[in-house]
């Protein structure tokens, strides 16, 4: 099952197009991805000397000569998912938190749910819409389509009754904000391009688990 959660004015369900390479980078189609061939160098025709049998033998390193690490430390930009595996993850999120709110606004019992999901239905499009514009700036279309757990929990909520309808969309409003917060801190700290998008979205999800947290006390 697939929802569509954004006006048609500029939400549209779109198939990425172009991705990131491993360094932030896209490759565009006049880049050439094959690499020059390793050449084998001619064996020496000299015999090899044969090993030391005794590896305590061997010419100790002199004083000061650096030891080489036995692997390469990780860029800061490796911290973080692709641009687009994050374009496309933050995207669903998005969708998700649209059609949450959408149910909320018609079936909570509580006004102050009703304010909070009015409030999701707000700052969650104009993400939508933000990260959108983000991506066809830079070339490459984002998915915006739920997630099947998630349809999974809609789906659920939309069958409870009205009286347990409330505290189980704020439940769910914690966990996913808290999960989205991670996401956002690790994207904003990842040096890739869209930590941008992650570092302007993450006080205002911040702020959503805030409220979210104090509401389900009230509850």
């Amino acid at each position: 099952m697939h929802k569509s959660v954004y006006p048609a004015a500029c939400l549209a369900t779109l198939t990425v197009l172009a991705g990131c390479s491993t360094n932030g980078e896209r490759t565009y189609a006049h880049e050439s991805m094959n690499q020059p061939s390793t050449m084998m160098a001619p064996q020496s025709a000299t015999p090899s000397t044969p090993p030391q049998s005794n590896a305590m033998s061997r010419t100790p390193l002199s004083p000061g000569t650096p030891m080489a690490p036995a692997t390469a430390p990780q860029p800061a930009a490796r911290v973080g998912p692709t641009d687009a595996e994050f374009a496309n993850a933050f995207a669903a999120s998005n969708a998700t938190e649209i059609e949450l709110a959408r149910l909320a606004y018609v079936r909570a019992q509580s006004p102050d749910v009703r304010t909070f999901a009015r409030q999701m239905l707000i700052d969650h499009r104009d993400m939508a819409i933000r990260l959108d514009n983000f991506a066809l700036e830079r070339g490459y279309l984002v998915a915006w389509q739920i997630e099947p757990d998630m349809l999974a929990v809609i789906d659920r909520l939309s069958t409870l009754d009205r009286a347990s309808f409330d505290r189980a969309y704020m439940d769910e409003m914690v966990a996913a904000h808290t999960k989205a917060v991670a996401r956002l801190q690790a994207q904003a700290a990842s040096g890739r391009e869209t930590a941008e998008i992650a570092t302007e979205a993450l006080p205002k999800v911040r702020h959503h688990l805030e409220m979210a947290r104090e509401l389900e006390a009230r509850l």
